[in-house]
């Protein structure tokens, strides 16, 4: 018995160190998987622990109850964030311009999510700004049928490309796009839109994205996260600019919304935020995790936070919640921002 304990607790005190790898050494399976895995350890190791105490085996006891503290550390990152934003003053105040945007992001299933349900989220919580992955055409016309365009009137969709995961991403604004790209980074997977809208507190690019799953190939799956850092600004490997460089155009702020297919344990997508000067909102919000994977699947609740509302310095995070819409295994998250 004591032996199977160490193995097991040596098994996942090996599996909660792939956390610690350097950023790019995570870009082989099943490295992704596991790591996207990590935050479910924390119920094994919990039945490890009461078997260890129950068997009086004391040094198992003390390796698992430092590894279950490990765990809940980390859980308790999404706890500790700078919590919702409090309060803006308004104009009299003498506070600079203050602008609110109330986002939402879906990934559609190969274009099989209710489209009703759709435009009715995107009512209920007043979005402005709606970011869609795997779409096709049948989808965009259902939603327009559905009346998305009479709320969202303002379309950018990203370049058919011969490795979209499993559709297009595209984005949907209530306000005019100044500037609209449907393939803003060179991305081996679907094409990156992007728009930019004007608000009181400056410009926001906006972007829809998913870099290719691991089960996809995950070379492509760690440089399509890495990529995602040049939407705000980051040079290419190369130095090369990025489509959005153009002088006089730079935004304020930026938004990226979509399934990342990755989550805050992978090194590769933790290095993209600090690479693009990025936060993840859930994360700022420090309301507890968002799980978005799977949904509607063989009755498995929600384990894994895959899809993410990015945001550059200087946005607050009002509110965040996950929905959920008939058709699809992801979750979505809405949230509200605040852009000082």
């Amino acid at each position: 018995m004591n032996t199977l304990l160490w193995i097991f607790l040596t098994l996942i005190a090996l599996w909660m160190a792939l956390r610690y790898l350097p950023a790019g050494a995570d870009r082989h399976r099943p490295l992704v998987e596991l790591i996207a895995l990590i935050d479910l350890l924390s119920a094994p190791l919990l039945a490890l622990l009461v078997w260890a105490i129950l068997i009086q085996a004391w040094p198992q006891t003390a390796l698992a109850l430092v590894e279950l503290t490990l765990v809940s550390v980390w859980h308790l990152g999404y706890r500790t964030g700078s919590g919702p934003a409090p309060a803006s003053l308004d104009g009299d105040g003498g506070s600079s311009p203050v602008a609110t945007l109330s986002v939402m992001t879906l990934n559609c299933r190969y274009g099989k999510a209710d489209p009703q349900s759709i435009v009715d989220q995107v009512r209920r919580h007043h979005i402005d700004i709606l970011a869609l992955q795997e779409v096709d055409s049948s989808l965009l016309n259902r939603l327009e049928k559905a009346g998305l365009r009479a709320t969202l009137p303002h379309l950018v969709e990203g370049s058919p490309t011969e490795v979209d995961n499993g559709g297009r991403n595209v984005l949907f604004s209530r306000t005019t796009s100044e500037d609209s790209h449907p393939a803003a980074i060179d991305l081996e997977a679907s094409s990156v839109p992007t728009m930019r809208v004007n608000t009181e507190a400056g410009p926001v690019r906006l972007a829809s994205v998913h870099p290719r799953s691991p089960q996809r190939g995950a070379r492509q799956w760690g440089l399509g996260i890495e990529r995602l850092a040049r939407i705000n600004g980051a040079e290419a490997p190369t130095g090369e600019a990025t489509s959005e460089d153009r002088p006089g155009t730079e935004p304020a702020f930026t938004i990226i919304m979509g399934d990342c297919n990755a989550n805050i344990h992978h090194p590769t997508f933790r290095s993209m935020l600090t690479a693009g000067n990025l936060r993840d909102a859930s994360l700022s919000l420090g309301r507890g995790l968002h799980p978005t994977f799977p949904y509607q699947v063989m009755g498995l609740p929600p384990l894994i936070e895959i899809d993410h509302i990015l945001i550059s310095q200087g946005i607050r995070v009002g509110s965040l919640h996950a929905i959920g819409v008939p058709g699809t295994d992801h979750r979505g998250l809405v949230a509200d921002l605040i852009l000082p």
